[in-house]
């Protein structure tokens, strides 16, 4: 009767033992399809993705922001290269993996992959610096006014043109940035030049260096004696364009100014300090949890949060704006500060928009 007794004990000991670890195994395997690998009180990790760095563009300035938050804020990082749009979402759950609760995103060409991890994964902030996106508690919008900035290039322009002719080089079509861009400088050369001609071409990539010098090379051909230039690493090609096309062409830049680039030949540039924005952003969230996603962050001339600024490498060509010109774009810039000139940002505001000196 004893030895029937200790064999039941022994035989519930060892059912209750295999369901235990029938159990354990059930929650590990459901843990390794969906872990929750960023946690709100996890220690702060910054990643972003870029499709190139190495070009002195706009992923540089946001690189370098993301530096800047390593080494005086001691925050871990990881900057990652995705080239290709559709790596995008895996890239962005490579980062989450690596325990990156905070990600940052150049581009809207990973939009729509950034909005689909950010649904996967509630507890990671996203930092959106390409467009306006609202609806997700855990994304951030960051809305440049490039138009603006855009504005004052084409007006310099406009002024500068000894042919009355101009060209402006941007990315992809469609883009919010790249239109801002567009229609920014289009309506500034119009408004101190209403008869100066304004190409305008797409080279349909961020990338391709040689896209961009093929497209200015013939804008220079055309006419064109002054190019803007607002498309990534293909800013490089313009400027060798720049430089081949000889005396008399020139152009202006983009990201933190370029000048080195091209000293001789890079008068003024759209810069965008958005270095500073993700340093903020990022050094207010770890202190205070500030995160706001019901509206974006607007950043323009009024925040300084873009400007022209003149070349300070070159004082021939700073001597070619002259106190007059500098007078005008001092004039335009406080209309649009004080909001008497509404900067078109679309092709629709451009074809209404009217403002006269």
């Amino acid at each position: 009767m004893k030895m029937k007794c200790k064999t039941t004990l022994r035989t519930v000991f060892v059912v209750l033992l295999m369901m235990s670890f029938s159990l354990a195994t059930l929650v590990a395997g459901g843990a390794s399809e969906k872990t929750p690998v960023s946690k709100k009180d996890a220690p702060l990790k910054v990643g972003m993705i870029a499709s190139v760095f190495g070009t002195q563009s706009f992923n540089d300035d946001i690189k370098f922001g993301i530096d800047r938050i390593q080494a005086e804020l001691g925050i871990e990082t990881i900057s990652m290269e995705v080239p290709d749009v559709t790596d995008a979402e895996n890239s962005l759950r490579t980062l989450i993996a690596q325990g990156c609760n905070f990600i940052v995103i150049s581009s809207s060409d990973y939009g729509d992959g950034m909005m689909q991890v950010a649904s996967e994964y509630p507890d990671v902030k996203f930092l959106y610096l390409a467009d306006v996106v609202v609806g997700y508690d855990n994304i951030m919008s960051v809305s440049y006014a490039e138009n603006e900035g855009a504005f004052l290039i084409g007006a310099l322009a406009g002024m500068l043109t000894k042919t009355n002719n101009v060209g402006a080089v941007v990315a992809i079509r469609g883009d919010s940035v790249q239109e801002k861009y567009r229609n920014g400088f289009t309506a500034g050369v119009h408004t101190v030049n209403p008869d100066c001609e304004v190409q305008v071409t797409y080279t349909n990539s961020y990338t391709d260096v040689n896209k961009g010098n093929e497209i200015a090379t013939a804008m220079y051909s055309r006419g064109a004696d002054l190019i803007g230039t607002y498309s990534g690493a293909c800013n490089l090609g313009v400027f060798n364009a720049a430089k081949t096309a000889g005396e008399g062409k020139y152009c202006f830049g983009a990201a933190k100014g370029q000048f080195e680039q091209l000293p001789s030949k890079i008068i003024a540039s759209l810069v965008k300090p958005v270095d500073e924005a993700i340093f903020t952003v990022v050094k207010n969230y770890m202190e205070d949890g500030e995160f706001q996603t019901d509206k974006p962050l607007k950043l323009g001339l009024a925040t300084r949060g873009v400007l022209m600024k003149y070349t300070n490498l070159n004082p021939e060509l700073n001597a070619m704006v002259t106190p007059e010109m500098r007078s005008v774009l001092d004039k335009l810039s406080a209309g649009i500060i004080d909001g008497s000139i509404n900067v078109p940002a679309t092709e629709d505001e451009l074809k209404t928009y009217a403002y006269t000196l």
